[in-house]
């Protein structure tokens, strides 16, 4: 869908929250607890009342509804209208999930001989660098995120379930999602051209590590002796 300045203010915080990159923290009932998107927090502040559609900041006692939290975090140089800094993340974001949505469909093609849809998360992580996981913990491991400025241990992936999640951050998901997060593209070419080049990049560099044997030569079969006929 598109939005439009009239679904502004039916739009819930909770999305918009999303379309900033911010994943709840916590949730106590109606309210979730998240990091404060225009402010970089170590511990979050921030809390959407589901109910009302409408936040608190527990360090500045400020509250109010979406167009006052955009207008907090958008760039005034940038924005005149804090509808449209709205329009735009949400409207990014619904794309977003669309891409992500089609990536998840069980008909998605093989690319450059890669099906992708089967790559496991940690081949991917050794494709960005990252031979071995900063810890384990049963079926989780644990990277320095690579899509972070200062890359951190925060990036956990489960080996079960092939997924990811941010514990900073709250970002999580796929493949698709992870490449979104170092590319930067809702383009699902441009991440299927991305994912498929980092990992035939990673084959190429086993397969020089390989020795190849030649194949020996077949000797050929004996010829059947003649018997003599008595």
């Amino acid at each position: 869908m598109r939005y439009t300045k009239n679904d502004i203010r039916n739009i819930p915080l909770t999305e918009f929250m999303a379309a900033l990159g911010e994943k709840p923290v916590k949730a106590f009932g109606d309210m979730k607890l998240y990091y404060a998107p225009q402010r970089d927090d170590s511990e979050p502040m921030l809390v959407v009342d589901t109910n009302t559609n409408r936040w608190y900041d527990h360090a500045t006692d400020q509250s109010g509804d979406i167009i006052d939290l955009a207008a907090l975090k958008m760039n005034p140089n940038l924005y005149m209208d804090s509808r449209d800094f709205i329009l735009k993340y949400m409207n990014d974001y619904e794309q977003g999930k669309e891409l992500s949505a089609m990536a998840r469909r069980s008909n998605e093609p093989t690319v450059i001989g890669i099906d992708i849809k089967k790559v496991k998360l940690t081949d991917f992580m050794k494709a960005l660098g990252q031979e071995y996981p900063v810890a384990a913990d049963g079926n989780l491991r644990i990277y320095n995120a690579p899509y972070d400025n200062n890359p951190s241990p925060t990036m956990v992936i489960n080996t079960e379930t092939n997924l990811w999640r941010d514990t900073k951050s709250g970002a999580y998901g796929g493949i698709y999602d992870l490449a979104y997060e170092l590319t930067g593209s809702c383009n699902m070419s441009e991440l299927n051209r991305y994912i498929a080049s980092e990992m035939s990049a990673l084959e190429k560099s086993k397969g020089n590590d390989q020795k190849v044997e030649s194949p020996k030569q077949e000797q050929e079969p004996d010829k059947p002796k003649r018997r003599m006929r008595l």
